[in-house]
This record gives structure tokens, C-alpha cells and sequence, in this order.
């Protein structure tokens, strides 16, 4: 998981429809909160708007082509999700849902990131954990900031600071709460992950050895250009855009000793 840097201005779609669609939506909900409050009426949201291509090209430049959470290779797949959900809550998995969501959030720029469908259709869903309950802006009049929001946002805050990797296990550094909430929720270390982030690791760890053994061949110029190529790798390997660079650098910066298999 790597700190993502969206540019400050919205996309248009977002700036000019999505604007007007937050106004009918927070309308709406002032002339009858009852009922979106009981759920016996629910939000219209436009994909066309939220979703737009523009909208999840921007995404994906910004996050490198890569799901937000789990760091994943998808291109252009994936689904643009909302960090506060929109339509419906939860406090924890397994708790009955909640109504209304943070409708007028939906078209919001930074409420936006590409996700894989295994991260945001099967796990995230609707979570959506707060340090406080008792503090969580339930309409547009209400204010998020009092809200201390336990899964990690990745645009405002830097997740190499909360999760860790020993090898291919994601850990919470210092056993932090919020990562630790974020890894659990989001099965971060389960559905394959773990597999996929070793086959990364596999021969980034034999580059590693060539460096090492570089040293103590310092006269051998043959060596030392491969050596070179294996350093270059390496450094690629830590870049924003590569794929599992969290893990990477967590690797690199141990020397590979939890690295097996």
C-alpha cells in the first residue's frame, strides 16, 4: 500500500454534474430525512457521473494502474469506489446496515479511488469504522471532520506508516489499530495475496544476492554489469508504479529475511 497523490482539481464531470447531483441529493434528503433515515427511501446515484471514463482515468493514472488498497496490477478494470460508502453503513462486519450513507460524498473527488472487485465488492462493501460511532456525520448538515474513520485513507495519509510487511504477511506496525483493521477487513492477507506478492519477492531476493556477491567481486567487470542491472531492477521494484512496491521496499529494507519459499 503506497501513498496516493490525486491531482487537486476534479475531474469535470464530477466538478459540474456532480455538483448539481449533490444538491438534488441533499434536497431530497431535507424535505423527508425520515424516510432515508428508515431506508424506506433510498438514493438514485448516477455511475455515469462518479464513474465516468474521465473520472477512472485520472484514477488510474494517479494510482499507477493499481487497486488502492490491496496494490494489484488492474489496469483498466476495476471499480471506482467510495472510501465513505454511499448509499449504506456498517460499524463492523456483521452489523445490520445502516441508513442513509454519505449520499452527499458521492461524487466528491476525494471520496474516489479504483478498486479491485475483490477489494471493494467482497470486503469493503458498505464498512465503514469509526474510532467514535456516536461522532459519524449522518447527513450533509454534519461535519466529517469530527469523524476519526479507522481504515486508512490513502490520499491524506501515508499507509507505509501504519502497515508493514514481514515477507509476503501484511502487519500493523507497532500493532497500530487502524491498520491492523485495515489487513483484517480487507483480508489482506488472504484471497491469494500472499502467493502473489512472493512471486514478486522470488527473484527480486536472487537479484539481491548478486549485489551481495558484487562485493567481494569487485575485479570482475562482467559481474559488476550485472550487478548494475540487478540494481536497477531493484530500484524499479520500490517505484509508485510497480506493482506490490510496499512489499517490495519492506523486503529490500530487511535484507529479504522474511522472505521464503
Amino acid at each position: 500500500m503506497i501513498r496516493i497523490h490525486k491531482p487537486q482539481t476534479p475531474p469535470e464531470k464530477l466538478a459540474k454534474d456532480g455538483k448539481q447531483k449533490r444538491r438534488s441529493h441533499c434536497t431530497s434528503y431535507s424535505r423527508n430525512p425520515s424516510a432515508y433515515e428508515t431506508g424506506t427511501k433510498k438514493f438514485e446515484f448516477d455511475s455515469s457521473i462518479y464513474a465516468h471514463k474521465t473520472v477512472k482515468q485520472a484514477l488510474i493514472q494517479a494510482q499507477h494502474q493499481k487497486c488502492w488498497f490491496c496494490e494489484r496490477l488492474i489496469g483498466t478494470d476495476g471499480d471506482v469506489e467510495h472510501f465513505r460508502p454511499k448509499q449504506a453503513y456498517k460499524q463492523a462486519t456483521g452489523k445490520a446496515l445502516k441508513y442513509p450513507a454519505y449520499y452527499w460524498l458521492a461524487y466528491e473527488w476525494d471520496n474516489l479511488y479504483l478498486a479491485c472487485t475483490g477489494c471493494n465488492q467482497r470486503h469493503k462493501q458498505n464498512l465503514f469504522p469509526l474510532q467514535n460511532p456516536a461522532e459519524r456525520a449522518t447527513n450533509h448538515k454534519e461535519k466529517i471532520e469530527q469523524e476519526q474513520p479507522l481504515f486508512i485513507d490513502f490520499g491524506k495519509e501515508n499507509p507505509e506508516e501504519f502497515i508493514g510487511f514481514r515477507g509476503v504477511i501484511a502487519y500493523a506496525i507497532q500493532g497500530n489499530q487502524r491498520g491492523q483493521i485495515t489487513i483484517d477487513s480487507l483480508k489482506l492477507n488472504a484471497r491469494s495475496l500472499p502467493e502473489a506478492r512472493l512471486e514478486k519477492l522470488q527473484p527480486l531476493r536472487g537479484l539481491n544476492q548478486v549485489l551481495l556477491l558484487a562485493m567481494q567481486r569487485q575485479n570482475d567487470q562482467e559481474f559488476q554489469e550485472l550487478a548494475k542491472e540487478a540494481k536497477d531492477i531493484l530500484e524499479n521494484a520500490i517505484l509508485d508504479s510497480a506493482e506490490f512496491a510496499s512489499v517490495a521496499r519492506c523486503a529490500i529494507d530487511s535484507k529479504f529475511q522474511y522472505v521464503i519459499g
